[in-house]
């Protein structure tokens, strides 16, 4: 077990590392290149990974016994040649101009694809099935082991993780590198690979800084010898972080339980004024430029209408069919409006204080949300127990829940204190 670990690992990464080299999982080899242009190749290669490991025992499976000091040595040697790779990877900095954003986009996705092999290597390690020991294997001498096989074990599992520790470290602060320099501007395309690396690496922790950044960076000009730079508006609505890679740094954070971490998250997200502004051009233009339109195409309906009649003067017909159409008009108008911001089935243990205008709430109803996921992440998950959370953290988040006009859990809505 120890031995499969530690080939699949470091093996993995890095026979990888030269262009069309050989990978060798297990001890079968097949050909992976993380920069040839041909979607067919690539996933040929990957039917192949996805075979060899679902069937181990055909493609000659690596045996505990089998490592020794010189595999030990071609592990370490690996991760040396996941180095050049991601040396290659910064050659995007080395140009005195500032790079174009497709040559950074590449950089990354070579970092991408090497952080996605982990997280699949992971992913099939955790799905393989333990074998337990029992009384009845010992005596039967079913399970026998010496101790020497054990402690060999042990000392390749560690090791194992050890070269990947060192690999992802590599690989994250590559990509750190090449997001936070000066020369690289930080768009919407670049932000969401540098996200997707760090939550397969199962490193978020930068997360919120490179979400800062995005919004006071300042913007290199194109053209310029020494290279000039421009002072962003952080509260513009181009600077909000897009509501998926959010999400996405989110669901990172949580998995990694990082608490501190996701409250930086919501503040540098969703709670930033570049989101709310970003909301309003968004969802609220087109309607507010409707409302306010409704006048005119009423009164020219209205003026329309008046010439069907001859009851009464075509003035007072077009008055009374303004004010009806208007009347109508704002009086659907104002219950939908009231039933889309005081709509809470969505709501699960973080609902708005009393108090908090109509119009906040549905503003803020992202940043309600992700609270919600926050709390429901590090609370109890069985509905009968909410409320006997106890600790540093939940008292930090209900204090943090408060602070944003909000309540968690309150206790008129649990089950069984209706």
């Amino acid at each position: 077990m120890g031995s499969r670990c530690l080939t699949s690992s470091a093996k993995l990464i890095l026979r990888s590392c030269t262009e069309c080299s050989s990978i060798r999982y297990g001890s079968s080899s097949f050909h992976v290149s993380f920069q040839l242009p041909k979607r067919q190749v690539q996933k040929r290669q990957l039917a192949r990974l996805q075979y060899t490991r679902k069937h181990p025992q055909r493609s000659g499976g690596l045996s505990p016994r089998a490592i020794n000091s010189s595999t030990q040595v071609d592990e370490l040697r690996a991760v040396d040649r996941l180095g050049e790779v991601l040396q290659d990877a910064l050659q995007v900095l080395e140009s005195p101009a500032p790079p174009s954003e497709r040559a950074v986009v590449e950089s990354l996705r070579t970092c991408e694809r090497i952080a996605r092999y982990f997280r699949t290597d992971s992913d099939s390690k955790g799905s393989e099935p333990k074998t337990q020991d029992t009384p009845a294997m010992n005596l039967l001498f079913l399970d026998e082991k010496d101790e020497a096989s054990k402690s060999s074990s042990r000392s390749a599992t560690a090791l194992a993780k050890a070269i990947k520790d060192q690999a992802i470290t590599k690989i994250s602060d590559v990509a750190y590198k090449i997001v936070t320099s000066p020369k690289v501007f930080i768009t919407p395309r670049i932000l969401e690979l540098y996200v997707n690396i760090m939550s397969l690496l199962g490193r978020p922790e930068t997360l919120s800084q490179v979400f800062s950044l995005y919004a006071k960076k300042p913007v290199p000009q194109p053209n310029t010898s020494p290279i000039q730079f421009t002072s962003p508006s952080p509260n513009a609505a181009a600077s909000a972080v897009p509501m998926k890679i959010a999400t996405t740094a989110m669901d990172a954070a949580i998995e990694v339980k990082n608490l501190p971490l996701c409250l930086d998250i919501l503040n540098t997200t969703v709670c930033a004024p570049a989101f709310r502004r970003s909301k309003i051009l968004k969802k609220a233009v087109v309607p507010l430029i409707g409302f306010s339109l409704a006048p005119l195409a009423a009164y020219t309906v209205a003026s329309q209408l008046s010439m069907y009649q001859d009851t009464m003067s075509p003035e007072m017909a077009t008055n009374i069919a303004f004010a009806g159409i208007i009347a109508y008009v704002g009086l659907t108008a104002t219950t939908g409006i009231v039933a889309v911001t005081t709509a809470n089935d969505q709501m699960d243990r973080v609902t708005w204080a009393t108090g908090m205008p109509l119009r906040e709430r549905w503003l803020r109803e992202e940043e309600r949300a992700m609270i919600d996921r926050v709390a429901g992440a590090w609370g109890f998950k069985e509905p009968w127990r909410r409320g006997e959370e106890e600790g540093q953290d939940w008292a930090a988040l209900k204090e943090f829940t408060g602070l944003k006009g909000m309540v968690l859990d309150r206790v008129e809505l649990m089950e069984g204190m209706e």
